[in-house]
């Protein structure tokens, strides 16, 4: 078995394999990324709580199905209570963004949960699956697993709330068994089995501060394993001044000309960091120059 021997708190993603091939297991410590998610999406209480642990859904979906790839797990609330979307890239940063119609929180029961991933030639993948009566975002990232990939998989997820609804700990864990393993359903059912003491593993990540190491240890403790990977992860975006710019390379020449007499500076932000950004006239006289000669809008990967 090989040990892991960096417990520094920082956020970051473990993989690891039984050595006999039966199980691969992965878990991340994300407290300071969803602090920063929710710090941007002005959150505290049950709304952090949500968003944090889409957050951690979608880190741990990008390292079990496209680790090189960007991924995003969008959650549309029932009864028009507004969506939740959480984005994780492969340069291990993660963001997300939450849309409240009334309440501080979108109501889980009976929404929908979408998994958008990349693939290599470019496309994406789409699943759907509909939310559990419980509401629980790692009982519904289950039920996407099983149902559109085929895969038996165990996930828990969770974030720890202070006395002030502040992020005290957040991380999760993904448990499958490979394909491959010939003794499959024993193994499942001895994983099952084991994986009833973490079902629940908020206590876990308050005592251990979300710690990886500690999951993957308990986990497959008294099993021969090994570590595969061990990654930072931050929170972070992609936004930029060039984006901001190509966003309103698509508006109308009409559009742009009456941004232009109304004579004021566009003051504008992201809505995933909140960084702010400034256009200024002679820069939008810019872009409506480059649309008057007919240049074709860019495309913009948000």
């Amino acid at each position: 078995m090989t040990s892991a021997g960096n417990t520094a708190a920082h956020d970051r993603v473990l993989r690891a394999m039984t050595d006999d091939g039966a199980f691969r297991l992965i878990a991340a410590r994300v407290t300071d990324t969803v602090r920063g998610v929710v710090a941007a999406q002005h959150l505290v209480g049950e709304g952090a709580r949500q968003l944090g642990q889409l957050v951690a859904a979608a880190v741990l979906y990008r390292e079990t199905m496209a680790p090189t790839l960007r991924v995003q797990i969008a959650l549309q609330g029932a009864a028009g209570s507004g969506h939740l979307l959480a984005d994780s890239n492969p340069e291990g940063w993660s963001r997300g963004l939450s849309h409240r119609t009334h309440g501080d929180s979108v109501q889980l029961e009976g929404g929908m949960l979408q998994m958008i991933r990349s693939l290599p030639n470019g496309d994406l993948h789409r699943g759907v699956v509909q939310m559990p009566e419980s509401g629980n975002i790692s009982e519904g990232f289950m039920s996407y697993m099983q149902s559109s990939e085929q895969i038996a998989t165990m996930v828990a997820v969770d974030v720890v709330l202070g006395p002030e609804g502040d992020v005290v700990a957040a991380g999760g864990y993904l448990v499958q068994i490979l394909p491959e393993y010939k003794e499959r359903e024993g193994a499942l059912a001895l994983m099952t089995f084991r994986l009833e003491d973490f079902l629940d593993i908020s206590e876990r990540l308050r005592l251990h501060d979300a710690s990886p190491d500690h999951l993957v240890e308990e986990i497959f403790y008294g099993m021969d394993y090994t570590l595969l990977g061990d990654s930072p992860l931050r929170f972070g975006c992609n936004c930029s001044k060039e984006r901001v710019m190509a966003s309103l390379r698509t508006l109308t020449a009409e559009d742009l000309l009456g941004l232009i007499e109304e004579g004021n500076e566009l003051d504008m932000s992201c809505d995933h960091c909140g960084t702010p950004y400034i256009v200024t006239i002679p820069e939008l006289e810019a872009v409506a120059s480059v649309k008057a000669r007919g240049a074709a809008p860019e495309n913009l990967d948000n």
